[in-house]
């Protein structure tokens, strides 16, 4: 929006759910800067979060009605070039662009035939990468199961890494050297505690904001990311604030951090990283540019860098919806199902443990389920207990 001196702008996505699920996601700009630039969305399914119900439902009827009467015509113009080169050289200007370009990196691109696949490509042909594009016609959502094409791309070509995005390309996943997928959520962990590294370590590599230490800093997640970013945190001394699932509620609490002159990041575990600097949404782009610069610092490759983070053993499932009126009845079922746990309802409702396990129940905000979660630093607790959940949510 700045670019283009912009007062809103408009995305039409249904993200990773199928294209009847398609809606329109705004940006309010108004000229102003990023910090205090609001997000809000709409879908045909229902009404998503909003900031500002007047400003939504102005840009809603100008996409659904055309202009209003005595406006004028509105005026279209295509400056999707334009708009890429705008932000791939804000994404390279939070990098150290030398150091990723000089250890040649060969990666594997998986859009899945996607938007993000121009952006993307142009962004590592820029950081001096060799790139092996994969034509996936997958499912949008970047879980192993759907990244076989991707896999066996990373290892055919003896690729460093290989990066899958979902279909409007604000989530990333990663495949190792050895072709193995790192699941969603270690994106975030990952770019999390490179960026809280290079913090610590005064290094400028990452962008202009390095001043002070670790502990001015904030790492935004929701509520249902892995509890490996919550420890990365307490390691580098940073500050953790959770938020209930949503972009909007993200970028909400680090614009707060951001007026408050702290250093702010954050994101989502299903591969979404947020960095202010470049904007306040999600962006694969910069979870690529952040994970080739953390390899390139550290001449390691992807699978030990993933070693060397916590491990929390996630399990994710979700049910129908039983409809918004017997809500609080599931709630007070996996409540009674785990009796002995800190209970919050920030979100749905959550348990937890003091070994770091929890177990969620929420309902989406875009179809009509309830997501269940399970995590534990214990393989089989975690196990144990989304049987335990499923059973308490489906009674």
């Amino acid at each position: 929006l700045e670019h283009f001196r912009a007062d809103g702008g408009v995305i039409v996505t249904a993200s990773h759910n199928p294209a009847q699920w398609n809606g329109f996601k705004f940006f309010m700009g108004c000229g102003a800067p990023p910090a205090s630039t609001s997000m809000a969305s709409w879908s045909r399914r229902g009404e998503n979060t909003v900031l500002d119900q007047a400003q939504t439902a102005r840009l809603l009827s100008l996409v659904t009605d055309g202009a209003p009467p005595g406006s004028g015509a509105p005026r279209f113009e295509d400056a999707h070039d334009e708009a890429v080169e705008a932000h791939v050289q804000r994404v390279l200007t939070q990098v150290d662009v030398d150091a990723v370009r000089a250890r040649g990196f060969r990666v594997a691109l998986d859009a899945g035939r996607g938007a993000g696949h121009d952006a993307a490509r142009l962004l590592l042909d820029r950081l001096g990468c060799e790139v092996f594009d994969v034509q996936a016609a997958r499912d949008s959502e970047p879980l192993p199961e759907n990244l076989g094409d991707l896999i066996e791309a990373v290892r055919r070509a003896a690729c460093h890494v290989g990066f899958a995005q979902d279909l409007d390309a604000d989530r990333l996943a990663l495949v190792d050297e050895q072709g193995v997928p790192a699941g969603e959520e270690f994106t975030l962990v990952l770019a999390v505690d490179h960026v809280l590294s290079q913090r610590a370590t005064g290094m400028q590599g990452s962008g202009a904001a390095w001043r002070g230490d670790t502990r001015a800093a904030v790492v935004v997640k929701n509520l249902s990311t892995t509890r490996a970013v919550d420890a990365v945190v307490a390691r580098h001394g940073a500050e953790i604030v959770e938020t209930r699932v949503g972009e909007v509620n993200l970028s909400r609490a680090l614009a707060r951090a951001c007026e408050q002159d702290r250093f702010a990041f954050g994101g989502e575990g299903n591969g979404g990283v947020i960095w202010p600097a470049v904007s306040f949404g999600r962006d694969s782009l910069v979870g690529m540019a952040l994970v080739l610069e953390c390899l390139s610092g550290a001449a390691s490759t992807l699978s030990e860098r993933l070693r060397a983070l916590p491990r929390f053993h996630e399990r994710k499932t979700k049910v129908p919806s039983p409809g918004r009126g017997a809500l609080s009845q599931v709630f007070e079922r996996v409540e009674e199902a785990f009796p002995r746990g800190r209970v919050d309802h920030v979100d749905g409702v959550r348990v937890c443990y003091d070994d770091g396990s929890w177990v969620g129940v929420r309902p989406s905000n875009t179809e009509p389920i309830l997501r269940l979660v399970t995590e534990s630093p214990r393989s089989e607790w975690a196990d144990t207990a989304m049987q335990t959940l499923t059973r308490a949510v489906r009674s």
